[in-house]
């Protein structure tokens, strides 16, 4: 179930387009198990990725300004989020009502690609039937050197990130492994986690690359009706010429 009004989430105010750039065999392998991924967050590229922020660290050392905390106790403190990132897993998206050229480039390795699209609304609503606590949050994008990420949740530093990723306008949904609804669900030193999901539910349209081969959109129609999937299939006019 979501954690609805927790102080460290700031969930979507209105139902907006939310999007999942996936390489064909993601798509594929998303059809065939109806699960959605969440990668454990000390797997992401981003070394920022669950820090406090420098201004933040700056003010906890500070003993005119740390009301006074020992020295050993802040320094625990602050190496504890090296543990705390291997306990939390990430599922992203990205929330914008148009289609984005910049995540056609980020997130596929190859022209044959596609961009799954949902609704902040559908996937709320999807995640507020698993078992497990999820929390479900826009991303705040900082500046890292200036502004402090309160320290009196653990969850705050994954809800935010620096302003070079401001572009992601990134929606994500997060389990915390610790959590005792969800520690069943955990097996050894896992780097990700799944989760069922009613597929027709959750996927609006399916966006086929714009630089995709004249084949691709086929096979993908074609998998698409193969899996059972009446979303609509549409081949990406991002990059077509002006017609006048």
């Amino acid at each position: 179930m979501l954690m609805h009004d927790h102080e460290a989430f700031f969930p979507p105010e209105n139902n907006h387009s939310i999007w999942r750039y996936l390489d064909f065999t993601k798509f594929v392998s998303l059809l065939e198990t109806s699960q959605l991924y969440f990668p454990r967050a000390d797997q992401f590229e981003d070394p920022y990725e669950g820090t406090w922020s420098k201004r933040g660290i700056e003010v906890l050392r500070d003993p005119r300004l740390n009301n006074g905390l020992p020295t050993q106790a802040v320094e625990q403190f602050i190496n504890a989020i090296e543990i705390q990132r291997k306990q939390m897993f990430i599922n992203c998206w990205y929330a914008n009502e148009h289609e984005s050229a910049a995540m056609w480039k980020l997130y596929l390795q190859t022209n044959e690609g596609v961009a799954i699209r949902s609704d902040s609304d559908t996937l709320t609503t999807i995640l507020d039937k698993s078992k497990l606590n999820i929390g479900l949050s826009m991303v705040q994008y900082i500046d890292y050197d200036k502004t402090i990420i309160p320290f009196r949740n653990l969850f705050f530093p994954f809800v935010h990130k620096r302003l070079s990723f401001a572009h992601e306008n990134e929606l994500r949904a997060i389990i915390w492994s610790v959590d005792s609804a969800n520690k069943p669900e955990m097996v050894g030193e896992t780097v990700g986690l799944s989760i069922d999901i009613n597929i027709q539910e959750l996927i609006k349209s399916v966006y086929v690359a714009p630089t995709a081969p004249k084949w691709f959109g086929p096979l993908v129609q074609s998998i698409t009706k193969r899996y059972g999937l009446g979303s609509p299939v549409i081949c990406s006019s991002l990059y077509d010429r002006p017609a006048y």
